[in-house]
């Protein structure tokens, strides 16, 4: 996969032919992706590249994520790359399915996956973001080291989901029971008790579990 600085100038290209040969500034670059110029220049000063927002950006122009991203002619794909979408893999956070994890620092990195796979566990391409997961109290329906999808637009809790939950910076993947005002965060292995909060902060509603091999 290309640099940032090979991502901004390829982009450059792509709004230079579309107005016409003209010098494309920073500022050109952060209007097509729709992105405030301000957050812009952070993310361009960390290196942060915005998969999604430059998604939406192909996709508007039907141009190969393939091609763009890694220099492959469209021809010589077996599939349509418009079929692929790229999600936000938090690598550096730990979804605690045990005691908790907390998790300081956040740099997703980009997870390249087929659209089929969203829409088969019904999950919002905008929202999704995958995270890994720590411990084995939801076995065996979530294993210690598998991967979730997270839907982040659906909060709403009911007693028959599972829900990312942070905790008083905690973070916890549970099913969520609600009793009078405390919330029962409960796990499936039976070795594990029950765990009754009076507050929470529901990140999103995990959509599709990738079990490690």
């Amino acid at each position: 996969m290309q640099n940032y600085n090979e991502i901004l100038e390829k982009i450059k290209d792509i709004l230079s032919q579309e107005i016409g040969n003209k010098k494309v500034l920073d500022k050109d670059i952060a209007i097509a992706l729709e992105i405030n110029y301000d957050n812009f220049r952070k993310q361009k000063a960390r290196n942060s590249i915005p998969y999604y927002e430059i998604m939406s950006f192909l996709a508007k122009r039907n141009i190969s994520i393939n091609w763009f991203f890694f220099n492959q002619l469209p021809e010589s794909l077996i599939e349509n790359t418009s079929n692929y979408i790229i999600l936000k893999y938090q690598k550096n956070i730990i979804g605690s399915a045990g005691g908790g994890a907390i998790n300081y620092e956040i740099n997703p990195e980009p997870l390249i996956i087929d659209k089929q796979l969203l829409d088969y566990i019904n999950s919002n391409y905008k929202y999704t973001e995958v995270l890994q997961v720590f411990g084995e109290s939801m076995e065996p329906d979530i294993k210690d080291g598998s991967l979730v999808f997270v839907d982040k637009s659906k909060k709403d809790i009911n007693e028959k989901d599972i829900f990312l939950v942070n905790i008083n910076g905690e973070i916890f993947i549970k099913r969520i029971n609600i009793k009078e005002d405390d919330f029962i965060l409960k796990s499936f292995n039976q070795n594990y008790i029950d765990l009754k909060v009076e507050n929470l902060i529901v990140i999103g509603k995990v959509k599709g579990v990738f079990y490690s091999i």
